[in-house]
């Protein structure tokens, strides 16, 4: 009896994961689709885009910010 139940849960857990499975992107198959050149194209006529001068400042993961806040949180405890 116990062989059976798992059988059957193993079925449905095989079939529902084949059924969320994310489909697989294919290519167009179209052979008169056209083709990008081999050789790279020129660059636009108008001034190039400049990236910012600065990068905003990395957030860090959430375990050192918090243990940041609570630090500070005991420092202020403290100071008073």
């Amino acid at each position: 009896m116990p062989l059976d139940v798992f059988t059957a849960l193993g079925a449905l857990v095989r079939a529902e994961a084949r059924r969320t499975a994310p489909e697989p992107r294919t290519a167009p198959t179209d052979a008169t689709a056209p083709r990008p050149p081999d050789s790279p194209a020129p660059p636009p006529d108008g001034p190039p885009a400049t990236a910012p001068d600065t990068a905003p400042p990395a957030r860090g993961c959430l375990l050192s910010r918090m243990v940041r806040k609570l630090a500070a949180l005991f420092r202020r405890q403290v100071g008073n």
